[in-house]
């Protein structure tokens, strides 16, 4: 008898994601951890392929958290007075045109 190989859903996907999102960062972090001594200089002996491995490990981090991705637009936020102001002109305008001319 074969063994039974499990599936895969997208459901199962999409409900594990944070955690493996959590998962690699906690690694990746880890790695961070190891190669940061060779690029402060407090390394007994520093290895230029500990450079090349932060560097790998930042894009990734990076790419984890989406910071190439493009900043949403930030609209600006009207202060409370300033719209109350804006819904009563509309207000006014709209009743002259509803009101019979006299």
């Amino acid at each position: 008898m074969e063994p039974r190989i499990q599936r895969i859903d997208d459901e199962d996907l999409s409900r594990d994601a944070p955690y493996m999102r959590y998962l690699v960062a906690q690694r990746l972090e880890e790695i961070w951890g190891i190669c940061e001594p060779h690029l402060d200089g407090t390394a007994a002996r520093p290895d230029h392929r500990y450079v090349d491995t932060a560097v790998k490990v930042l894009d990734r981090l990076g790419n984890l958290y989406r910071l190439q991705a493009p900043a949403a637009p930030v609209l600006a936020e009207l202060a409370p007075v300033d719209s109350a102001r804006m819904v009563e002109s509309q207000l006014r305008e709209l009743e002259s045109r509803i009101a019979p001319s006299a």
